[in-house]
């Protein structure tokens, strides 16, 4: 691997390809046809070539977790995609790998007759293996680039301890990369290149067809308030900056409330970049006070979490937890627990709080749980399981079967906090050690727990968000 860019690494020693007829953009996390550096990366190669770019996007039956839910989503955002690059010049392909029995390696299939191949630097989840992958298959160059937040993740070179470290580091930089996006133009522009791959049809008439014939989960329906697309993301982000965002620094803990920005889902599938809500904050008519406290959750905990998911390779166990932690966890793991709850009787919200069944239904029935009660939720699964290992794991499976902002390094950073990831020791009890304690009593005397639970009780019937705060 060659870094050439801050944003743009080489992942192979293969050369481009002379004779081609295309650049290929294999595009995986950035769902988006602006503001996305990988894309802007492929277009600069074609450039250079003086040649087209394809943009080739897929999805699988078979990827972790894989449901109706997370399917929509996704396919919500396909055809305003191939519309945005149509009009700017780019094909794009799309293929639904519906079953066992669907056409396979369509990607090394596509780079026979590319030039080069440019791909998502996605530091999590299944990315880095897909990347692994092209790159024993493809004889090829493949670049990999980084669009994942506002500072590159090459500006750090080691995994951060916590915020307070990274903090100073961001704001050191961050004038100089917190700036419009400067959109490249493909030169060669040709938006119907016949692809060596099928191309599925993902208009809204066809989505609910196409998702019903593929070899996923079908217990996880889509979600019946969140839908997917970059025109949906936008459509929230301003929503938040006109009408939230002026009383975010009263409301980002306010659960009853429609008072955080609702954005994690289309942040996590790329639908829209952190650099635009970024700037849409940072330009909005709203205290200081609250800009700063957004920009706070969307940049530094953000961008903490990629830090942390790029230079710790078991992100996704305890192992990745400070010393201090996994020692607390070794003296208390016998500790006897007051309640135990099995997975089933977890995931099904069966338990006696009423305050962590309302957290658990609202990521079942709509496909997030508010931030504010998602930490009281983790530690309340590490109070009432045997282990630890096992109230990680049930963490993990739960927020990535159900959440559409699962899957990601804000979904385990998140997680691991709740274990002790950064964070520091805390007065020491039982169970918890020096984990920092959390109570469903004490947490819903800090908002309108009662009006919470109710709305997650209506959700099943009325699914819909919360009023939004009213002074």
């Amino acid at each position: 691997m060659k870094r050439i860019s801050e944003r743009a690494v080489k992942l192979n020693d293969a050369d481009e390809r002379p004779k081609a007829d295309y650049v290929l953009y294999w595009m995986q996390m950035y769902k988006r046809a602006d503001h996305n550096h990988a894309l802007n990366f492929a277009i600069e190669k074609a450039n250079d070539l003086g040649l087209p770019l394809l943009v080739y996007e897929g999805l699988k039956y078979y990827y972790p977790w894989a449901s109706d839910r997370l399917h929509t989503f996704i396919l919500e955002g396909v055809e305003e995609k191939r519309e945005a690059l149509r009009e700017r010049g780019i094909s794009y392909v799309f293929y639904l790998q519906k079953d066992e029995d669907s056409p396979k390696q369509t990607v090394k299939a596509l780079a026979k007759r590319a030039a080069a191949i440019v791909t998502d630097d996605y530091p999590c989840f299944i990315i880095p293996a897909h990347n692994r992958a092209i790159v024993g298959k493809a004889d090829v160059t493949v670049y990999a680039v980084d669009s994942n937040g506002i500072i590159p993740m090459s500006k750090f070179d080691k995994e951060e301890y916590a915020a307070y470290t990274i903090r100073p580091k961001i704001n050191k930089i961050l004038d100089y990369y917190l700036i419009p996006f400067e959109e490249i133009e493909i030169e060669n522009k040709d938006a119907g290149i016949e692809a060596d791959c099928p191309d599925t049809d993902c208009s809204a008439e066809m989505i609910e067809k196409l998702v019903a014939e593929c070899d996923i989960d079908h217990s996880v329906p889509p979600s019946p308030i969140y839908r997917g697309g970059t025109a949906n993301a936008r459509k929230r982000l301003n929503k938040f900056v006109d009408e939230i965002l002026p009383n975010y620094h009263k409301t980002r803990n306010k659960c009853e409330v429609d008072g955080s920005s609702r954005l994690s889902a289309y942040l996590h599938f790329g639908f829209i970049s952190s650099l635009e809500a970024a700037l849409a904050a940072r330009d909005a008519d709203a205290p200081k006070e609250a800009k700063d406290e957004f920009l706070e959750e969307l940049i530094v905990r953000r961008e903490l979490s990629f830090n942390f998911t790029k230079f710790n390779p078991k992100y996704d166990s305890l192992e990745s937890l400070p010393d201090w932690a996994r020692e607390t966890m070794r003296e208390h793991v016998s500790d006897e627990r007051e309640y135990t709850y099995t997975a089933e009787e977890l995931e099904n919200a069966e338990t006696h709080d009423e305050l962590w069944n309302a957290a658990q239904r609202e990521i079942v029935e709509t496909g997030e749980m508010h931030n504010y009660v998602r930490m009281l939720w983790g530690k309340n699964v590490i109070a009432w399981t045997k282990d630890y290992e096992t109230a990680f794991g049930i963490l993990e499976h739960l927020n990535n079967k159900y959440g559409l902002d699962g899957r990601d390094p804000n979904s385990y950073a998140g997680i691991l906090w709740c274990f002790g990831k950064h964070d520091r020791p805390w007065f020491e009890r039982d169970v918890f050690g020096k984990l920092r304690y959390m109570t469903s009593n004490s947490t819903g005397k800090k908002f309108g727990s009662k009006q919470y639970i109710e709305w997650t009780r209506s959700l099943k019937d009325d699914p819909k968000l919360p009023p939004v705060f009213e002074q």
